[in-house]
């Protein structure tokens, strides 16, 4: 997978294989939220969102 620069605004769509299409909302700048194609969602504050970035662009290559 590419690094891709994306706008951290509005609604992301992230489709995958086989229709899977979760999301990502920033449209309140008090939290961001993940939801799943089953119904289920996950709520961040922007310092959780941030931290959660930093552990991943840390994370070594694995692909």
């Amino acid at each position: 997978m590419s690094k891709q620069d994306t706008p951290e605004q509005g609604m992301v769509t992230l489709c995958g294989v086989q229709g899977c299409c979760p999301t990502v909302d920033f449209t309140d700048p008090a939290k961001v939220v993940l939801k799943d194609d089953f119904g289920g969602q996950v709520q961040l504050t922007p310092e959780q969102w941030a931290d959660l970035k930093a552990k991943f662009a840390a994370a070594p290559n694995q692909g």
